[in-house]
């Protein structure tokens, strides 16, 4: 399973639909999880956190349901 987690784009949304606690725990389940760049970066998460959750980091939207 693969899951996307996009940027938000609604104006004054801050929130991210996954921290990097919940991708560690998908991650540990067998799951694949792909984040866009800057997905958090309205709560203060950064890529950085993303992939060291394990997340894979694509660019933009299109890579992201691309992938």
């Amino acid at each position: 399973m693969k899951i996307a987690v996009p940027r938000e784009t609604a104006p004054g949304e801050t929130r991210v639909a996954l921290s990097p606690e919940a991708i560690t725990a998908l991650i540990a389940d067998g799951v694949d999880v792909v984040v866009q760049s800057g997905a958090g970066d309205a709560s203060f998460i950064s890529d950085d956190a993303f992939r060291e959750a394990g997340a894979s980091i694509v660019p933009d939207a299109a890579a992201l349901y691309g992938a």
